[in-house]
């Protein structure tokens, strides 16, 4: 799980850093400006994915505690 955790941290830091660029939005063409909207969406999607695997793994740490207390 935390391997999990600082691959979710190092996907934050990427889109921050791709978010931070848009500082200059206006300076950039269309083709630039469509290719940052795609890695936003790209970065996004990651972090919906690793949010689903890290609401799983925590939700199979709760069942395991569940039967434990069955026990």
């Amino acid at each position: 799980m935390i391997w999990n955790l600082e691959k979710l941290e190092q996907e934050r830091l990427d889109l921050i850093e791709v978010i931070d660029n848009l500082k200059r939005w206006e300076r950039f063409s269309i083709d630039d400006r469509h290719i940052i909207s795609l890695q936003i969406t790209a970065h996004m999607m990651r972090l919906s994915g690793m949010d689903e695997d890290l609401a799983q793994l925590r939700g199979q740490d709760h069942s395991n505690a569940d039967c434990l207390i069955a026990i």
